[in-house]
C-alpha cells in the first residue's frame, strides 16, 4: 500500500484512501476481527475504504517501528480519561515506547508514531454550516476570534483551530471526553502555546488541515 512521509515530520506519514483503498482490501488478513467487522458494519462502501486503509496503514507503519509482523500486532485501550470504559487511548500491546495516533478525514489519513505520547489529526474544511454549529464548543476566546473574521475566512480557521485541538487532546490522552473547550489552540495562523506540548500544524494536504502535537517532558530547574 502506497504511502508517504510527511516532510519534516519524522514519524509522521499520510496516505490518500482513493489510492490506497484497493490495496487496503487485500491487506485485510492483517486486520484483527474488530477492525474487519467494523469495516463490514459500514453503511457505504466508502466509509469501510477508509476505515481499513487507516487501520492497514497503522499496522504497516507500526509494524515496521517495533519489527512485528503487521498481522501479529495487539491493538489496545486505555481506559477513558472521562467515564473510565474501554475506549481511551490506543496502545501497542508490549511495546510501551511506541507512541502512536492515527486520524483520517476526507481522502486523507495520517498515522504518527513517536517515542514520546503523540496525538496527530486531519480534517477537511468543513462547510459555513457546520462551523456555525460547532463554534459553540470551543475555548470562549477562539469563539471570538472566528467572529471576528469575515465569513469567508472562518472554515479554514476553524479547521485549523479544530486539528489542533485534537491533537492536543489525543497527546494527553484527554480525548474529547470533557469537550473541546479546553486546551485553547488558537484560530491564528500559528498555533497558541500549550504547556507540556510541543504543537504544530503540518503541510495542508490536498485542502485537509493537519497538526500534530507531542507530550513534551516536564522542565527541571
Amino acid at each position: 500500500m502506497r504511502y508517504e512521509e510527511v516532510p519534516g515530520h519524522p514519524g509522521v506519514v499520510t496516505a490518500r484512501v482513493s489510492e490506497a483503498a484497493g490495496p487496503a482490501r487485500a491487506l485485510t488478513s492483517v486486520l484483527d476481527d474488530e477492525e474487519r467487522a467494523r469495516a463490514a458494519r459500514f453503511r457505504f462502501p466508502a466509509d469501510a475504504d477508509r476505515h481499513r486503509v487507516a487501520h492497514a496503514l497503522l499496522r504497516l507503519v507500526l509494524g515496521r517501528h517495533v519489527g512485528e509482523p503487521p498481522g501479529r500486532l495487539v491493538l489496545l485501550r486505555r481506559p477513558c480519561a472521562g467515564c473510565g470504559g474501554p475506549h481511551g487511548k490506543p496502545y501497542l500491546r508490549g511495546h510501551d515506547a511506541a507512541h502512536f495516533s492515527l486520524s483520517h478525514a476526507g481522502d486523507r489519513v495520517l498515522v504518527a508514531v513517536a517515542p514520546v505520547p503523540v496525538g496527530v489529526d486531519v480534517e477537511a474544511v468543513p462547510e459555513a454550516g457546520l462551523v456555525r454549529d460547532m463554534t459553540g464548543a470551543l475555548h470562549p476566546r477562539e469563539r471570538a476570534e472566528l467572529d471576528a473574521l469575515p465569513a469567508a475566512a472562518r472554515p479554514a480557521a476553524f479547521a485549523r483551530c479544530w486539528t489542533r485541538k485534537e491533537a492536543a487532546l489525543k497527546a494527553s490522552g484527554t480525548g474529547l471526553a470533557r469537550g473541546a473547550a479546553e486546551p485553547y489552540a488558537g484560530t491564528a495562523a500559528r498555533p497558541a502555546r500549550i504547556p507540556g506540548l510541543h504543537l504544530v500544524d503540518l503541510p495542508v494536504l490536498d485542502g485537509h488541515l493537519a497538526a500534530l502535537a507531542l507530550l513534551t517532558p516536564p522542565e527541571t530547574a
